[in-house]
């Protein structure tokens, strides 16, 4: 093991507090060190039971734990069970690896448990109830004090809740936890090869203080230069894994998971007969291309009370955004034509717009929304038009939608008196990237009602997720006045056929006359005199 990894193997082992927080910068080694410290005490304590819990099975469970402790322990591959329900067995001893991807799962993985060690990873995914929750099943037969353990890092959904835990202290039984950080320059592996190549050995890395290893870090590892080097509000979290850098959160305030995310069922409840259907994406090729699909219905207070367990004095509009697809290195063409395919037959005539990035929707034939367009428009679907890109306001707007979902249409004005919102937010579970992308979104300092946008040459995936959903949700609700090029746009969006070449004429015919339409003829002034 790493030295961090080994102190808080002996955290585990020796201490009594029966909660501890590892926490801290991305890539610093933390997952790995969970795999290490559970395989070592199934070793020492024949018999232990260890659960191993992340949000989502094939992005995460596979790639971080199942395929690495196979590349990172290959004598451990013939008792290791991949497939659901995946476990590793050592002698009497037995880790089992679970996921759960909403509230429900969790009660349905834990509710019978009995483990002697439970480590979450990536815990600021799920929220304090489920962590709650999942603590009910670690507990211990032999005497010991059963562990709970939750690794973490600074940018998450429940991230305000974790701080509140292991930072600032606020819980009414603080003894019961404890806290460990684990910082990137901890971890060896990003600089092995730059080690080897000025005449270092590890030895030596472990043996320089702490900050010698940071400064040698941020300079010759290429993955913590990133970390080290990149914007200063998201190297306080992600590099120096500062607790004080999620006041930076921009939506730390509005966002509550539980009250947001929704399941399928759910979704399908909300797609009444009289729902609006529309789509919005930020388009990007290098970066990631995030599309979402939404939908709006308004619901009277005794839908809302049925539905959704909110008690209401008025109607309310719900927002749904219910499907999400994210690919990159993808032309154009290619992205519409998947678009086509993720969107069902009876589900493409209710669609009512495709709000795209407004500098790719142009009368360029090759420019990404006409591209986008030929593919479109034969499918049923509506073609690409100009996003609003009022960033203030539609960050503003989704803040706005997500406190009241928050509330359960309620919420509180400046003087403290209660009043009902017209919008509220619900994300389905099934868009995963999405809910996982609100509240890594920060604050620009320079800029405090604007989310920080780095252009940077890492591509964030939580910015794209960002914008589009902005797109979506200022650019149907709450959009500026069209100009009278984006009036046409939009319309030749939906128009049939035969419409477009009508529309088209007349644009056309509105182009050639200009502003010369409204000037009197050439004669009048004569035939006056």
């Amino acid at each position: 093991m790493q030295p961090k990894q080994s102190a808080l193997y002996r955290l585990i082992k020796d201490s009594p507090v029966p909660v501890i927080g590892a926490g801290g910068g991305r890539g610093s080694a933390k997952s790995s060190a969970v795999d290490r410290c559970a395989i070592t005490l199934m070793y020492e304590r024949p018999g232990i039971t260890v659960c191993l819990v992340m949000r989502t099975w094939v992005k995460q469970m596979v790639p971080f734990h199942l395929k690495a402790i196979r590349r990172d322990f290959p004598e451990l591959s013939k008792y290791l069970k991949e497939s659901p329900p995946a476990e590793l067995t050592i002698g009497r001893s037995r880790m089992e690896f679970k996921y759960a991807e909403n509230y429900n799962a969790v009660e349905e993985a834990f509710r019978s448990g009995n483990y002697d060690l439970i480590v979450v990873d990536q815990a600021e995914q799920f929220t304090w109830r489920e962590l709650v929750e999942m603590r009910k099943a670690a507990r211990s037969r032999g005497g010991k004090t059963a562990k709970f353990v939750l690794v973490f890092n600074m940018r998450g959904a429940s991230i305000q809740e974790l701080r509140k835990v292991f930072y600032l202290k606020e819980i009414s039984d603080p003894q019961d936890y404890t806290f460990i950080k684990f910082n990137p320059w901890d971890n060896v592996e990003w600089v092995r090869a730059s080690l080897e190549e000025d005449g270092y050995t590890e030895v030596d890395y472990y043996r320089w203080t702490d900050e010698q290893r940071k400064s040698y870090a941020a300079q010759r590892g290429p993955y913590t230069r990133q970390l080290a080097n990149d914007d200063p509000v998201i190297s306080k979290a992600d590099w120096e894994g500062d607790w004080d850098s999620l006041e930076g959160t921009y939506f730390a305030s509005s966002f509550d998971l539980e009250s947001t995310r929704i399941d399928a069922e759910l979704v399908t409840k909300l797609h009444k007969p009289w729902a609006t259907h529309w789509t919005s994406q930020d388009w990007g090729k290098a970066h990631w291309c995030v599309t979402f699909w939404w939908s709006r219905t308004t619901l009277s207070p005794a839908e809302a009370k049925e539905l959704l367990g909110w008690d209401l004095v008025k109607p309310i509009n719900v927002t749904a955004l219910y499907r999400e697809l994210i690919v990159n290195e993808t032309d154009a063409p290619a992205v519409a034509q998947t678009i086509v395919e993720c969107t069902p037959t009876d589900e493409r005539k209710k669609l009512k717009a495709y709000f795209l990035s407004p500098e790719e929707v142009t009368d360029d034939p090759n420019s990404i929304g006409s591209q986008q367009t030929k593919i479109l428009r034969p499918a049923g679907l509506p073609g690409a038009i100009k996003a609003d890109n009022d960033r203030k306001g539609g960050y503003g707007l989704l803040a706005n939608m997500f406190r009241a979902s928050k509330g359960k249409g309620w919420g509180l004005d400046k003087e403290g008196n209660r009043f009902q919102y017209d919008d509220a937010l619900l994300i389905s579970v099934e868009c995963v990237e999405a809910l996982n992308s609100i509240p890594l979104l920060l604050r620009d300092p320079k800029n405090l009602d604007d989310v920080l946008k780095t252009d940077l040459s890492t591509a964030k995936l939580e910015q794209d997720c960002g914008d589009t959903m902005r797109y979506g949700v200022k650019s149907m609700l709450a959009p500026r006045k069209q100009t009278a090029e984006e009036q046409y746009q939009q319309k030749m969006a939906v128009a049939t056929p035969k419409d477009r070449l009508l529309l088209t004429w007349q644009h056309e015919v509105k182009k050639q006359k200009g502003g010369r339409a409204s000037m009197p003829p050439s004669w009048k002034g004569n035939l006056t005199r």
